[in-house]
C-alpha cells in the first residue's frame, strides 16, 4: 500500500513502526470503501516504511568537492521530474568534470549553473507534498479531478521529456 496524509509535523521516534501505524491508523480511521479491511493488514505488516514529504531549498548545490544531484539538490518530485532531472544532472555533473579536465573548481561551478537554469524551473511552484495530500477535502477533490485528466498526466510526462530534449543537453567530448 502507498498512503499519503496531510498532519502537522509531529514529534515522535523515527524508529518506532508502533508509533508510525498508530499515526496512519488514526489518519484513515473511519474512511469509507475498504479502508477498514486495509488498516487491519497493517499490524502484520513486517515492512513499513515510513516518512514525510519534505523539501529543504538549498542556496548552493555546490562546495569545495562536493556537489549536490537529484533531489538533494533541486528536490522536484512531482510527476518523475526528480528521477528524470537526477538524470541529467547526473549527465552534466560527469560531462562538466570531463570538460575541465577533472578540474572541480572549474566543473562544479559550470555544473550548478548549467542545472539551474534546467532544473530551476521545476523547481518554481512545485509542492509534491500538498499535492499528494491535500490540507483540505477540496484540494483532494481538485487532485483526483486532475489525475484523472488525460491532458494533465500527458502535461507532467511531457514536461519530464523536455528535460532531457536534444539540444537542452551539451554534447560532452568522450
Amino acid at each position: 500500500m502507498f498512503l499519503v496524509f496531510s498532519a502537522p509535523p509531529v514529534a515522535h521516534d523515527w524508529h518506532d513502526t508502533n508509533a508510525h501505524r498508530a499515526l496512519v491508523k488514526k489518519a484513515f480511521d473511519g474512511l469509507p470503501w475498504r479502508t477498514a479491511e486495509l488498516l487491519a493488514t497493517l499490524d502484520g505488516a513486517r515492512d513499513l516504511y515510513f516518512d514525510s514529504i519534505s523539501r529543504v531549498t538549498v542556496p548552493r548545490w555546490t562546495s569545495g568537492r562536493v556537489a549536490l544531484l537529484g533531489d538533494a539538490a533541486w528536490g522536484v518530485t512531482l510527476g518523475g521530474m526528480g528521477v528524470g532531472t537526477g538524470l541529467v544532472g547526473a549527465y552534466v555533473l560527469a560531462g562538466e568534470l570531463a570538460a575541465a579536465g577533472g578540474d572541480h573548481r572549474v566543473a562544479l561551478p559550470a555544473y550548478e549553473a548549467r542545472m539551474r537554469r534546467c532544473a530551476g524551473r521545476w523547481q518554481k511552484g512545485a509542492n509534491p507534498g500538498q499535492f499528494l495530500a491535500p490540507s483540505t477535502a477540496t484540494r483532494l477533490r481538485l487532485r483526483n479531478v486532475m489525475l484523472r485528466r488525460s491532458a494533465v498526466r500527458r502535461l507532467l510526462l511531457a514536461g519530464t521529456a523536455s528535460v532531457a530534449a536534444p539540444g537542452g543537453l551539451p554534447a560532452y567530448d568522450g
